[in-house]
Order: structure tokens, then sequence, then C-alpha cells
């Protein structure tokens, strides 16, 4: 890519093809919308990407609203080659959850996997799409850095 990626801070991150969202509660229905119109913006840079999403509640899952909201957007957007969850959880509950708010907002094709550890996600993105796994935490870094206090 040879142009730069804005949004606006703190709603997403771009690092190479990676797509990074930062959900330290469930998102709203405007929070999403503005996520997902971010990601459809990305079709003038990008064919294809992968997306991070690290979520800091499970509890409540997203909305239907909210679900249907992402997954037009990435439909709609670039391809989505794979998708890693950073979620805190051992519980079957809660990947079964991650698991299937996923299967509704992402197309069937796209790897998914969950992780606990940020930079096992960021490593397994990296090996998919070839971003640094540095940068991909960068990204995430600065999301965190930028949620009000």
């Amino acid at each position: 890519m040879n142009e730069q990626v804005c949004l606006p801070k703190g709603l997403a991150a771009v690092r190479g093809g990676v797509f990074i969202l930062y959900h330290p509660v469930t998102p709203s229905l405007d929070v999403a919308l503005r996520e997902a119109k971010a990601y459809l913006e990305m079709r003038r840079h990008f064919e294809s990407m992968v997306v991070l999403i690290w979520l800091g509640k499970m509890f409540p899952p997203p909305s239907a609203e909210v679900r249907a909201g992402f997954a037009a957007a990435f439909a709609a957007g670039p391809t989505v080659t794979a998708v890693a969850w950073i979620v805190d959880t051992e519980h079957s509950l809660g990947a079964s959850i991650v698991h299937s708010v996923s299967m509704q907002m992402f197309s069937s094709t796209a790897q998914v996997r969950l992780f606990r550890d940020p930079f096992d996600a960021a490593s397994w993105l990296s090996s998919i799409e070839g971003t640094d796994a540095e940068l991909i935490l960068d990204g995430l870094e600065a999301l965190d850095r930028a949620q009000p206090a």
C-alpha cells in the first residue's frame, strides 16, 4: 500500500492489510455502524484484509442489528481472509458465543481463531497477511490509548 489510510482517532486502526477493532465493551449500534463504514472505505485501498478484534467483555453479545451492520460491511468491503478474536476467557460458553457471532459477521471462507494472548493473535495474522506482528500490536495499543479514561 503506497498511501496512508486515515481513520478517526480511536475508531479502528489499519496496519498493513490488517483492520483492527478494539471493543472494551459491547459496541453500540452507532459505534458498530461507524466501524462498518470505515471498513467499507478500505475498498479503495485493499482487495482483501485480515481482521483483529479485541473483546474486553463478551457479555452481552452484540445485538442482531450490530451483527447485521458488521456482516454487511465485511461482505461488501475487502474480502476478509482471516479473523483473530482476542478474548480473555477459558470458558467454553464464551468461546461458543464468539464463534456464533463470528459466523454471523464473516464469510464461511474466512479462517477464524480465538486467542487469549494478543501477540499470538498478531503472529497468526502476520503469518497469513505478512504485516509484522509488532506493527499489528502497535495498532491495537494505539486504539487502547485512544479510549476515554
